[in-house]
């Protein structure tokens, strides 16, 4: 009986840990940049460690930050990709030079982890962001760590006494 508890207490470390693990991985979003001349969604809204992945889906473009970050210049191959992460909470306001003048703006929001996965994406919800009171997005990951280790060498150490 004390085996068996043993080894579920060693089981249960180690999926604890993969599962805590896990949820430290950030999210991608896709923003489509279509032959209409739109980004689609045009303003998502991401957490800190996100990447933005742009494809052309059509036309002749190119993105710009306001912070001078670039996909370069105007390309129209469609499946074009351009990606960005980011590391800040902020408001980053993007353009496509060439059709600025007809609305092919957007903007990406960034808000504080929510202690798991990435947000995924999609427009705002209108509603306000409460301030997150959890832990910091690094102990997840550490924590896991801990337990998935911590479970290895229960087992292991009924291995070999077994």
């Amino acid at each position: 009986m004390k085996n068996r508890l043993t080894i579920l207490a060693g089981v249960t470390g180690v999926l604890l840990g993969l599962f805590l693990v896990g949820t430290a991985w950030a999210a991608t979003t896709t923003v489509s940049l279509t032959v209409d001349n739109k980004f689609v969604p045009g303003s998502p809204t991401i957490e800190v460690g996100d990447t933005v992945t742009f494809t052309w889906d059509g036309g002749f473009h190119d993105v710009v930050f306001a912070d001078g970050v670039s996909s370069g210049t105007p390309v129209g191959d469609v499946g074009t990709t351009f990606s960005r992460t980011f590391e800040a909470t902020g408001t980053y306001p993007y353009v496509c030079t060439v059709h600025e003048a007809l609305g092919m703006t957007g903007t990406i929001t960034v808000l504080v982890a929510a202690g798991g996965g990435g947000a995924g994406g999609g427009g705002g919800g209108g509603g306000q962001q409460l301030p997150f009171t959890g832990p910091e997005d690094g102990i997840l990951p550490i924590a896991g760590a801990a337990l998935v280790v911590a479970g290895s060498l229960v087992l292991l150490r009924l291995r070999r006494a077994g």
